[in-house]
């Protein structure tokens, strides 16, 4: 059996500058004044990026004064199939805003409490294979605070290798989660921060209990179908929505790995959406700016007392969404990563502008120098450095 091996770190959650445990460079120094962003060629942007390496890219920014939707590269390179606009790739970690998002609707339901013990939601045979477990609330669950052993970064490749195995079984949840029980915490719960993507396999499993059924099912009854976002269907579940493009991998003996087929049965609540780059855009926008999301639900992602410090200096992370200052801008992003798959997700308050991209390839040297590239280019350009 092949195993998928990562040349870097899959956090799952990138942060603007990379991933989350890394060091910091909130603050770098700029090289050379960027030209007017009006100015700015990005569709030449998105082919350079192609010319070096990356198959497909898509592009999508939305604000008063600026909009760009473009497409370029391959979505499928074994039959030639160019990237189009409306390709749909999984968004990793990016799509924790909507599980998030979710949480705090039906905390504002009172069909579960945010603050209540992860006790009154899980069962006493799944609470006795957590350390800490009598001592752990949902928040903590969703901010990084529980101190949880990571499924996918502390287990070194364990969920990958089970994926391989058994390509064809729907894995939710519960699947994933059996990669985390019975391990060392990181930490007590509340004494630290630690991205783990832990937490929202048990947020997962709290709504389905709450719920009575699949949370898949509510995602798109307050989410997906309110709002409009047409193209976003949860991964696995709902696969029968639509395909996702191909993604690109390439392991240690240099063959290239389409992961597409091992994507489409994966649906967890870590990662839960696929959409293309302009719905998962204007869905940040949304969470943000609507006027119909409830202010109490906003207050739960965006309020000022939700906010904890992460292991990036000047960094903060509530739930589902990071923030801080890009040179004198203040900036709200969370990024994904997946074997084969990235995505970029960035909302600029100061210009009400959004910024998603979605690209088919990660986790091997040329394509995440590249994504580090296109990433660069775009904080530059967008934040005036």
């Amino acid at each position: 059996m092949r195993t998928l091996k990562l040349v870097t770190l899959l956090c799952g959650g990138l942060s603007l500058f990379g991933c989350n445990d890394g060091p910091s460079t909130s603050n770098p120094k700029p090289s050379s004044v960027s030209p007017p962003v009006a100015e700015v060629d990005f569709q030449a942007m998105l082919e350079q990026s192609v010319e070096a390496g990356i198959p497909g890219i898509v592009l999508y920014i939305d604000s008063p004064t600026l909009q760009f939707y473009g497409a370029a590269g391959l979505a499928d390179k074994e039959n030639t199939i160019p990237m189009t606009t409306d390709a749909r790739i999984p968004n990793g970690s990016a799509g924790k805003k909507v599980t998030a998002l979710l949480m705090a609707m039906l905390h504002e339901q009172q069909l579960l409490d945010l603050d209540a013990p992860i006790s009154d939601y899980l069962s006493d045979e799944l609470l006795q294979q957590i350390e800490n477990s009598d001592e752990m609330y949902v928040r903590q669950l969703l901010n990084h605070t529980a101190g949880l052993y990571d499924y996918l970064n502390d287990a070194n490749g364990e969920f990958f290798a089970a994926v391989l195995q058994q390509p064809d079984l729907i894995k939710t949840d519960s699947f994933a989660l059996q990669f985390a029980l019975n391990q060392d915490a990181n930490f007590k719960p509340g004494a630290a921060w630690k991205y783990s993507n832990t937490g929202y396999l048990l947020a997962g499993l709290i709504m389905d209990k709450v719920l009575g059924e699949h949370h898949s099912k509510a995602m798109r009854e307050y989410i997906f179908e309110p709002f409009g976002l047409s193209s976003m269907s949860y991964g696995g579940i709902e696969k029968a929505f639509g395909e996702i493009a191909s993604g690109y991998f390439v392991d240690d003996e240099g063959n290239e790995i389409n992961t597409q087929p091992y994507y489409a049965n994966i649906g967890v609540a870590d990662a839960p959406i696929v959409s293309t780059a302009k719905d998962l855009g204007d869905l940040f926008k949304i969470i943000i700016t609507s006027p119909d999301i409830p202010a109490k639900v906003r207050e739960q992602l965006l309020g000022e007392s939700v906010w904890v410090d992460t292991d990036v200096i000047g960094q903060q992370y509530s739930i589902g969404i990071f923030s801080e200052q890009v040179g004198n801008k203040p900036v709200y992003h969370h990024n994904g990563a997946e074997i084969g798959y990235a995505t970029l997700n960035w909302y600029l308050p100061s210009e009400n502008m959004v910024m998603s991209a979605i690209i088919n390839c990660q986790g091997y040297n040329q394509c995440n120098a590249e994504i580090d590239k296109i990433s660069d280019k775009l904080r530059d350009t967008l934040f005036g450095l």
